[in-house]
């Protein structure tokens, strides 16, 4: 590892302008900034005025800078990784995965792969994220246009207005006295709300409404249901393509087992996303280097490959799903049609952890599943 080491404010701006390979950022020390490279520090670009600093990564980089760094990240041809950067964090394209955590103000263009997000101190304003999206601690607004996975939020302590999310959304617990949570998604949502919650609900759903919430009265009318805990003086308003479940997040912890398979099932399903993000990255990359029509037809194929597996991914969490409801029933005693024979919550752990020590591979615990049931 070669290191640079530059002496600076507590304040600094730093841009840097792209990173042809993954990018760490972390905010750490006082006055001083270090840039960090596998080899060639003599191919980093840099060119500093004042207290403002540009610099390029020919290939993967770390930048160490103050923690009241004021921060823009044009482009990462890779994965993109900021920790501790209290700043002002602009961001334009990430062609990898994105991983944000006690961070500052954010705004961000494009993600092409997953994001994760936690411990935001303002507000989190993104256009798009091509993967999955949880976030997770955002002290203000919450702002995305599109999410083309799956969205998962908690502890959102202003507004959130989310335009479309394209596959499952699950939002809470948290909801903030005066603030109104809106998201438009094309699968399912489930809203999670913890004990003593003030939550004033309203659905728009072509699917079911349900509610395991005790105190909790759904009514439909001309097509909208609405219910209300508390005194209601948090908004949840939700245009859903698929089925709507409110859920205790008590209840939802005290089902161990039910809840160690979620959480798993997020697991792989992130990783098998970040997987083919990372493979469409690396062959965007390596075939950038030569010139020519027929290489962007071989990146646009490799890009549309991805595409079908991130689509696989999700039909997987949608079975997954199924699975938990037909679960539900039988705990409720309400039984699942005989010739859906679904695998025991043991039987599907196990697979599941195999998948996670990386015994199988997530397409083979697919078939493992598909074949307990008989498909």
């Amino acid at each position: 590892m070669v290191e640079k080491s530059l002496e600076t404010s507590e304040t600094p701006h730093v841009t840097v302008e792209t990173c042809l390979g993954n990018l760490t950022v972390r905010g750490e020390g006082e006055r001083e900034i270090r840039l960090l490279v596998h080899e060639h520090m003599d191919e980093v670009r840099l060119d500093r005025q004042g207290e403002t600093l540009t610099v390029a990564f020919p290939e993967d980089g770390t930048l160490v800078c103050p923690p009241k760094t004021t921060l823009t990240i044009e482009q990462v041809q890779g994965n993109l990784m900021v920790d501790g950067v209290h700043g002002t964090l602009a961001i334009g394209a990430i062609h990898g995965n994105g991983t944000l955590s006690d961070v500052g103000h954010v705004a961000f263009e494009e993600a092409l792969g997953n994001l994760k997000v936690r411990a935001v101190a303002g507000d989190l304003h993104g256009e798009v994220v091509r993967g999955n999206a949880r976030v997770h601690g955002v002290n203000g607004r919450l702002r995305l246009g599109e999410v083309a996975g799956n969205l998962v939020t908690a502890e959102i302590g202003g507004d959130m207005d989310v335009t479309k999310v394209r596959g499952n959304a699950r939002l809470g617990p948290g909801f903030v006295a005066g603030s109104t949570y809106r998201v438009n998604a094309s699968g399912n949502v489930t809203v999670m709300v913890e004990p003593g919650a003030a939550v004033r609900m309203t659905f728009r759903a072509d699917g079911r409404v349900r509610s395991h919430v005790d105190g909790l009265v759904l009514e439909t009318f001309n097509g909208q249901t609405s219910g209300v805990l508390g005194a209601g003086e948090a908004a949840v308003d939700a245009e859903v393509r698929g089925n709507v479940t409110v859920r205790s997040f008590d209840a939802e912890e005290r089902h161990g087992m039910s809840a160690a398979l979620e959480e798993l099932g997020v697991q792989i399903e992130w990783q098998v996303n970040q997987a083919m993000a990372e493979l469409a990255t690396q062959l965007e990359r390596n075939l950038s280097r030569v010139d020519g029509e027929a290489v962007r037809q071989r990146v646009d194929a490799a890009t549309e490959q991805a595409r079908r597996k991130a689509e696989q991914a999700a039909e997987r969490a949608r079975i997954r799903a199924e699975r938990a409801e037909r679960r539900w029933r039988r705990a409720t005693g309400e039984r699942p049609p005989a010739e859906q024979q679904a695998p025991t919550d043991e039987e599907t752990l196990r697979i599941l952890r195999m998948v996670e020590t990386g015994k199988i591979t997530p397409g083979q615990a697919a078939d493992l599943l598909g074949a307990i049931e008989g498909k």
